[in-house]
């Protein structure tokens, strides 16, 4: 202790070094307490957050059940709480303070008279006591209050996160002391090295040794001109003790630097002989092993270096004996775990290799390795975030698709039925569009943790994308799968968000498809799940619709789904075509001008038309036919600019959903007039249907046109409920008869009547009419 004591006081390198561990130590000190302080300030933030949230959203869920006194419904609101993390206690009070349900049913009926609850109930705020959060939210029903949700959270499980930040802030503490102490270390011994060697050289003189000397040294101070007129003294006297000197240092620097070097890498070494006995471990690997080299000196490695496979939890094979036995550089297996002494562990990285000396026989083994925990726990952070929602947690699309895959083949291999559903939320919007996305989020998770809590432990709920989510529920028959489905609607439409003021309630639709050895592939199976849940939705939202390959309506939407990707390609890569059929006059007028109807086709992938009975159905469904109408306008006119030179009337056919958009009468008006066409020439056809359904519309639409120029015609007349009624608000230039009146009116007398009905309407009202399907002589005679 004393020769510390005056190495400390009165050496240069100790008031030095220990100047500069002082230092470290009183500057990491700070820092670790500032940093468990902060740490501490925002975990009692989070979980008072988190406190108060789970109090309000008990409050907003909980006035029916507890106005109807259901002490079933409470107990399971507040037992829906019991897998929230530090949760101590939930309970529901009435508005006299009696707990009507609890998470600890021993508190029921009890008024609860503690201090902390009086405290809380006389507040109405959140209070800490006994290492305890204990948070309360206002039940109310038509503004009145009517009761309290209470939610208590432990704290205390903080005290060990805290405890783990304090040992790491220790450890970086003593890690810098040790750094910064070693590096003053070499620097202050490199600065007095001269210094040291002259005075214990002029020390040796003085006992009578003349065979002292020392390095030559070219440098222009002091110390350096005394060293070399000190050799030259001594080197007359001693030549050869010289030279043998010089052998001895220059070795002894070899040996100094070797050390140094091992002392600095980043990596742990471990030297052994022959026989696995440890010789020597750098400082990295005594922090890594726990040993120190006076310690494991002499000791097997596999008691200082204890490795286990990370999977097996088996030990690993000696890294000594396999470099000995392959007889060069080897590498440990990966998933390599090392024990450390006081039992923590490490994920490493190692190769051993044997040491050889001149002759190239084997004397002993060196092993390099080093900690790879972090970049091991980033590859898992990684693995993990790649199959699961960032969000909710829950099993993200690429993760279901591959376990969709799995049950698929389980069915066929074993013959199981399993069951897929598909969730779509209802109103989700609202919210998002309400309260902004953080709303829509919260909204998400804690709807997860409902779902969660409904299904079986077995099955799998992921999240598919936006408000859509997936459950696979295997071994589960039809029947069953129908009931848990059901539930599952049940409890999102039982569910009531808060947000702030608000209170919001969703629905969902369910799409459901069974799982059997005769399903092809994930990709059909969602497919169908999808299209029965759009049925779903179609026939009124929260309610389940199972699909069945032989139902019509289903294979229709099916069928239609598939055609609006198809269509968008195709719109895409501009494969539309325009016909035209011409409109035969049977009598003289307008100026004899042809008259032509302009026929939009398409072109499949490999370049064969489609008829539009195919794919106009599912544009009209999916709402694509504004975008195609838009292109036929536009190709039309493009193509009538062209032809300027020959007369002639083009019918355009336009759809209902084109005439409801206010955006397409500005786009038709800007066309026409880019493209210069003279408005007389067109007449825009419109299906009495759409014209009905859309009657404000269709008379601004139609109005606006005429008023350019522009004629119109009333297509498929005749098939409507109440044509005559509206007919006469609707300024059209023609009608179409439709084509099921034609066809055979000349062997069918009610159609015949009715064509002629039309025919003497249209006259009487100054209305030319164009007849469909006019196949032979005997009708048009």
């Amino acid at each position: 202790m004393k020769r510390l004591l005056d190495f400390i006081l009165y050496s240069i390198r100790g008031r030095i070094i220990s100047g500069v561990v002082l230092l470290h130590a009183v500057l990491m000190g700070l820092i670790v307490a500032d940093m468990v302080k902060r740490q501490q300030s925002f975990m009692e933030q989070q979980i008072a957050s988190e406190s108060s949230s789970l109090a309000n959203t008990l409050a907003a869920n909980a006035p029916a059940w507890l106005l109807s006194n259901d002490v079933d419904a409470l107990d399971a609101l507040v037992n829906s709480l019991k897998s929230v993390p530090h949760l101590q206690l939930a309970l529901i009070l009435d508005r006299d303070g009696k707990v009507r349900a609890a998470t600890d049913p021993s508190l029921f009926n009890l008024v609860l008279d503690d201090p902390p609850s009086k405290a809380l109930l006389a507040t109405g705020k959140q209070i800490w006591h006994d290492g305890m959060v204990d948070s309360i939210g206002a039940i109310t029903s038509n503004g009145q209050p009517i009761g309290h949700a209470r939610v208590i959270l432990n704290s205390s499980a903080l005290q060990g996160e805290l405890d783990i930040v304090t040992r790491k802030g220790m450890a970086y503490t003593i890690t810098a002391i040790l750094l910064g102490g070693l590096l003053s270390w070499l620097l202050v011994r490199t600065m007095t090295q001269q210094l040291k060697r002259l005075s214990k050289a002029s020390a040796s003189i003085a006992a009578g040794d003349l065979g002292v000397t020392l390095a030559g040294s070219t440098g222009r101070d002091e110390v350096s001109r005394l060293s070399r007129d000190f050799n030259l003294m001594t080197r007359a006297l001693e030549d050869d003790r010289a030279q043998r000197s010089r052998f001895e240092k220059a070795l002894f620097a070899e040996k100094e630097r070797a050390q140094v070097t091992l002392n600095s890498i980043g990596d742990a070494v471990i030297t052994t002989d022959t026989r696995g006995t440890v010789e020597f471990l750098n400082p990295v690997a005594e922090e890594l092993t726990g040993w120190k080299t006076e310690e494991a000196r002499g000791r097997q490695l596999t008691e200082v270096f204890h490795i286990i496979s990370e999977n097996t939890r088996a030990a690993a094979e000696n890294p000594v004996e396999k470099a000995l036995r392959n007889n060069g550089i080897t590498g440990l297996a990966n998933h390599t775990v090392l024990i450390r002494r006081d039992g923590h562990e490490f994920s490493i990285e190692e190769s051993a290799a044997p040491i050889r000396d001149r002759e190239g026989t084997i004397i002993g083994v060196v092993l390099v390795f080093h900690d790879n925990t972090q970049s091991h726990a980033m590859a898992r952070e990684i693995s993990y975030q790649a199959s699961h929602d960032a969000l909710t947690g829950l099993l993200n699309r690429r993760e279901f698709e591959h376990h969709l895959s799995g049950l698929i083949g389980n069915a066929i291999a074993e013959h199981n039925q399993h069951a897929l559903l598909y969730l779509d939320l209802d109103q989700f919007k609202v919210v998002n569009d309400t309260c902004g996305h953080a709303a829509g989020d919260e909204l998400l998770r804690q709807l997860t943790l409902i779902l969660q809590a409904r299904v079986r432990e077995n099955d799998m709920l992921a999240r598919l994308g936006g408000d859509e989510f997936g459950v696979l529920l295997e071994r589960c028959p039809l029947d069953q799968a129908q009931s848990v489905a059901e539930k599952l609607i049940e409890a999102v439409k039982s569910f009531h968000f808060c947000w702030q003021d608000k209170i919001f309630t969703v629905g969902a639709s369910i799409g459901l498809v069974p799982i059997t050895e005769e399903s092809l592939d994930w990709a059909s199976l969602l497919s169908h799940a999808d299209t029965a849940c759009y049925l779903a939705k179609e026939r009124g939202r929260n309610r389940v619709q199972a699909y069945h390959a032989d139902d019509a309506e289903l294979a229709q939407r099916h069928n239609e789904m598939h055609w609006v990707g198809r269509i968008a390609k195709a719109y895409e890569e501009d494969r539309f075509r325009l016909y035209y059929q011409p409109i035969v006059q049977t009598s003289p007028g307008d100026g004899d001008q042809p008259h032509l109807e302009i026929l939009v086709r398409m072109l499949d992938e490999e370049g064969k038309l489609v008829a539009p009975s195919v794919f106009i159905p599912a544009a009209e469904r999916y709402n694509l036919m504004p975008t195609l109408d838009r292109w036929v306008v536009s190709n039309a006119l493009n193509w009538l600019a062209a032809h300027k030179s020959t007369p002639m009337v083009c019918a355009i056919n336009l759809s209902g959903h084109s005439m409801g958009d206010e955006r397409f009468l500005d786009f038709v008006v800007a066309q026409i007039r880019g493209a210069g066409v003279a408005p007389h020439n067109l007449c825009f056809e419109v299906t009495e249907t759409a014209a009905i359904a859309n009657l404000t519309k269709a008379v601004h639409f139609i109005g606006e046109l005429k008023a350019l120029g522009c004629r119109f015609a009333l297509d498929d007349f005749g098939a409507g409920l109440s044509s005559f009624a509206y007919l006469k608000n609707l300024p059209v230039d023609y009608l179409k008869i439709d084509g099921c009146f034609v066809k055979d009116m000349d062997h069918n007398e009610s159609n015949h009547a009715m064509v002629e009905a039309i025919n003497n309407i249209g006259h009487t009202m100054k209305i030319q009419t164009i007849a469909e399907f006019v196949e032979n002589q005997a009708i048009l005679g």
